[in-house]
């Protein structure tokens, strides 16, 4: 499938670091985020893949590449500057890290500089760069996705996972207010939380009323995550009247937690994909006319021209 960037040049971008993040594991994130970078290059915009899950990198895999002995480690204990650990691919335009597989030897990730990190990221000559996150709600992991230009979040659409990604916002955004409160009310805030998913209290819950009437917050965090929304996907959808379902999460988000977060398209299950997996080629490249090719492309094409989105959401 060959695609052409209309724009014909990226230079434009403002955002180009996209992180990629689920609630629980295996609804497929990692084949999400080799698919959208392996479209991106199609559009002809030059991409970066970094791998980032620390529990269990496989990236390379998706790609349908051997894992490589250089890696995210040199990096994090300084043995390399971040570019002199890019391994370019033989898809055109497409590179990446490698992550942490050798899980043996763990890295002490409490002494990762994020700072660091993305002023090293933003200096790389890449019009994209996406991050593959492990999953996991714990502080650094958000610290890192706060930071990053597009914050992706990927589900499918069985209950657990749907479940598991409204813990993940939810402690998004308390982990965006927290260095905006002072402890005792952070602290309140959480109680407060906690009697809601006890169903104790009289009234539900929003975060968004809960500033304004509560001391020691600050709306503005909370502000700025509307500003810069979680972009939804829906990975394995079944049937096509299932693919509504993005609409009815954005709703509850604004409803219960007073969050605008953007739905920017489905996935259809298609057994090529395992398929493709299995064979050691990426789906895009042995199958390039399959339904999630195009659906592929129309999500990148939401997500780097955000302007057709909001006409239409």
């Amino acid at each position: 499938m060959e695609l052409v960037n209309k724009t014909g040049s990226s230079e434009t971008n403002k955002k180009n670091i996209w992180a990629v993040q689920s609630g629980k594991g295996g609804v497929g994130k990692t084949f999400v985020t080799s698919s959208l970078a392996l479209t991106l290059s199609k559009l002809q915009y030059s991409v970066l893949v970094i791998d980032l899950d620390l529990s269990g990198a496989n990236i390379h895999t998706a790609l349908g590449l051997n894992p490589s002995h250089l890696n995210l480690r040199h990096y994090l204990e300084g043995q390399k500057d971040i570019s002199q650990i890019i391994i370019p691919t033989s898809y055109p335009k497409l590179s990446y890290i490698q992550g942490i597989w050798d899980s043996w030897l763990p890295f002490n990730f409490n002494e990762f500089d994020e700072q660091k990190f993305f002023t090293d990221l933003r200096a790389l000559d890449f019009d994209y760069i996406l991050i593959d996150f492990g999953v996991g709600s714990f502080e650094k992991y958000f610290n890192l996705y706060l930071e990053c230009d597009e914050k992706i979040l990927v589900s499918s659409p069985e209950p657990t996972s749907i479940e598991k990604n409204y813990r993940f916002i939810e402690s998004y955004i308390c982990q965006n207010l927290k260095s905006k409160s002072t402890p005792e009310a952070f602290a309140k805030l959480i109680s407060t939380l906690r009697e809601f998913r006890h169903k104790t209290l009289d009234k539900p819950f929003s975060f968004k009323t809960y500033l304004k009437e509560n001391e020691g917050l600050t709306l503005e965090p909370f502000n700025k995550l509307n500003r810069e929304p979680i972009k939804l996907i829906l990975n394995g959808i079944r049937s096509h009247s299932v693919s509504d379902l993005g609409y009815s999460i954005k709703s509850v988000c604004n409803k219960y937690y007073g969050l605008h977060i953007e739905y920017v398209g489905f996935l259809e299950f298609d057994n090529s994909v395992w398929q493709s997996i299995k064979n050691r080629e990426p789906v895009l490249i042995s199958q390039p006319f399959t339904p999630v090719a195009g659906q592929f492309l129309n999500i990148c094409k939401n997500l780097t021209e955000p302007e057709n989105l909001r006409a239409v959401v």
